[in-house]
């Protein structure tokens, strides 16, 4: 076994039963439930590594279970959906999700999302020595060790993609980066063929780290290419 832990919160029988079994088949610990309200309760009392959730669950909808296991966990959450209209995708994301996959899906598609959300990411610049494991930018100062972001020395809730997406930016200061690379650097999926996921990542972090979001200081636009990290000097 691997050790790592997955909540499947799925109503569709047939699907939940292909979801575990190849889940086991990849040695994965899975744990079951076809309901939003056991979903939160299976994630308080279970601490998985990782969350699949149906958007259209009975009982509280996926958006909602992702919204209540972020107040107390950081771990992937992945959204199932039938609905293909982009607004979701936004929504799910926005509300703290690290992918959004739609049906039908292909089973081994599913199996690379969860290896790649779980696999532990490197250290930025991939330096291991203590003064290395600390970045300050501004009124930002980065932990990358307890992976804490503070802002003035508060700390900044961060979900586990935005926290990634954050500290590899970060740390290549001036250095600017496609939405291609990023997807596969943070995401670490080769294929590319949407840009929305890296945009709604980079509108949260904004929100929640920038003085003022619509004008932003620290994570740049570069027109036409993707984004970087400005210099900044610390306070």
């Amino acid at each position: 076994m691997t050790g790592q832990k997955i909540l499947v919160a799925e109503d569709d029988p047939e699907i939940r039963e292909v979801i575990r079994l190849y889940l086991q088949k990849n040695d994965y610990e899975v744990v079951l439930a076809d309901n939003g309200d056991d979903a939160v309760r299976l994630a308080r009392t279970e601490l998985p590594d990782l969350a699949i959730l149906d958007v259209l669950l009975p009982g509280k909808d996926g958006f909602d279970v992702c919204k209540d296991i972020r107040a107390m966990s950081s771990a992937p959450i992945l959204f199932l959906s039938c609905r293909k209209d982009e607004s979701d995708k936004i929504t799910g994301l926005n509300m703290g999700g690290d992918d959004y996959i739609t049906k039908p899906f292909s089973p081994n598609e599913l199996m690379a999302r969860v290896r790649a959300n779980l696999r532990r990411p490197h250290m930025a610049g991939g330096d291991s020595d203590a003064q290395n494991l600390k970045l300050t930018a501004g009124a930002v100062q980065i932990d990358r060790l307890s992976r804490v972001v503070r802002l003035n020395g508060q700390e900044v809730a961060l979900s586990r993609k935005e926290f990634d997406l954050l500290c590899y930016l970060a740390s290549r200061p001036d250095q600017t980066f496609t939405h291609e690379q990023l997807f596969k650097e943070i995401w670490g999926q080769e294929c590319f063929n949407d840009t929305r996921t890296i945009i709604v990542h980079v509108s949260n972090l904004r929100k929640k780290i920038e003085p003022d979001p619509s004008n932003p200081v620290y994570i740049i636009n570069v027109h036409g290419v993707g984004y970087k990290f400005a210099k900044i000097s610390p306070q």
